[in-house]
């Protein structure tokens, strides 16, 4: 029996490579199964891990502008005339001090995306993915060129709280730019950026209704310039950026755990397979709307798919193509507490897979 682990990062907890790790040492003590680990990320944590294993290069470190326009260390990945970026790197939500997304720039992203480009990259691969931004991709559009204006003529950097005070803009688009997202939510709306995450991002009800305002009338201003992004799937992503990334730099959205899989030509890896095992730390509706699960699933052609996860939220995982879902966290404990224990927790999870694999 071949059986391919592919399982996203239970977050907070273990890294995408543990919980893989974990998984095949205790399979392996207990069946004689060809077990196969892949590297995966689907945009957000991880991203340039991953790729550094797929593609090999070189990992770039450098201070950046920080999510409160302070400075912060972030990294990306030089693989060639490739980068591989993670906007949380700059501005991902742990990093964000204090946590209030309508405050909260992107300019570090660009600056990031400026010193690939100076040390010779010619695509940029950006994952949007754990960010505490609502600022539509602005601040990063900044960084790279573009210049934003309100009534009064003066230049600014925009954030949320002042999306609606654009009045014109000059854009620089001289780059080409893939963005890696995990989600399909729309750039504004009740299924929108701010409506839907950022709450997360320290978001009171009045925040939410503001930004999204802000959000709307951004919008409003690209299709001034004949831009129409707000509907796209994935525009919402990362605070908006996705509707950023289209049009500030006519650039394209694609499903992370599709471009993942695409460079680990997972579609032969996966053709003889007897079992995926996959998973992530939380198992509920969202997982199947563009994340690693979801990818898992749709490209795994004929084989049984077994999860392991953190907790599992879903009562009828047969319905989305799951076989089978087994919990680490079992009881569904809090999550201060399963941090202690994580790595044991899956052990002995990992120990019930392997039996479960014996009767198959």
């Amino acid at each position: 029996m071949k059986i391919v682990i592919a399982t996203d990062s239970f977050k907070g907890t273990l890294s995408s490579e543990e919980v893989e790790r974990i998984l095949k040492e205790e399979i392996s003590k207990r069946t004689n199964y060809e077990l196969v680990c892949v590297p995966i990320a689907d945009g957000g944590e991880g991203l340039v891990e991953c790729f550094g294993k797929i593609k090999g290069g070189k990992i770039i470190n450098l201070y950046v502008t920080g999510p409160n326009f302070n400075k912060t260390e972030a990294k990306y990945l030089l693989s060639g005339e490739d980068a591989y970026i993670e906007m949380a790197e700059a501005c991902g939500l742990p990093k964000a001090n204090p946590k209030d997304t309508k405050e909260v720039t992107t300019y570090g992203v660009g600056e990031l995306i400026k010193d690939a480009l100076q040390k010779g990259a010619k695509n940029i691969y950006l994952g949007l993915g754990g960010s505490a931004s609502t600022d539509g991709g602005c601040g990063m559009a900044a960084a790279l060129g573009t210049e934003f204006y309100d009534k009064e003529c003066r230049k600014f950097v925009p954030v949320g709280k002042n999306l609606c005070d654009i009045k014109r803009i000059v854009f620089n688009r001289n780059i080409t730019l893939t963005a890696l997202c995990d989600v399909k939510n729309h750039m504004y709306g009740e299924n929108g950026a701010a409506y839907v995450f950022a709450p997360q991002k320290g978001a009171n009800p009045d925040d939410v209704k503001m930004l999204d305002a802000g959000l709307r009338h951004l919008a409003d201003i690209f299709g001034e310039y004949g831009i129409q992004n707000f509907d796209v799937e994935g525009s919402g992503a990362a605070g908006a950026m996705g509707a950023g990334v289209i049009a500030f730099f006519n650039g394209k959205l694609k499903r992370g755990i599709d471009a993942v899989l695409d460079a680990l030509s997972y579609d032969e890896i996966v053709s003889d397979a007897d079992v995926v095992i996959t998973g992530e730390g939380s198992l509920d509706s969202q997982s199947f709307s563009g994340k690693v699960i979801d990818g898992i699933i749709s490209r795994s052609k004929n084989a049984k798919i077994i999860g392991v996860v953190g907790i599992s939220l879903i009562d009828n995982p047969e319905k989305y193509g799951i076989s089978k879902v087994f919990e680490t966290n079992f009881e569904h404990r809090p999550f201060e507490e399963i941090k202690k224990t994580a790595q044991s927790d899956l052990r002995n999870c990992a120990v019930k897979v392997a039996e479960y694999l014996l009767t198959l």
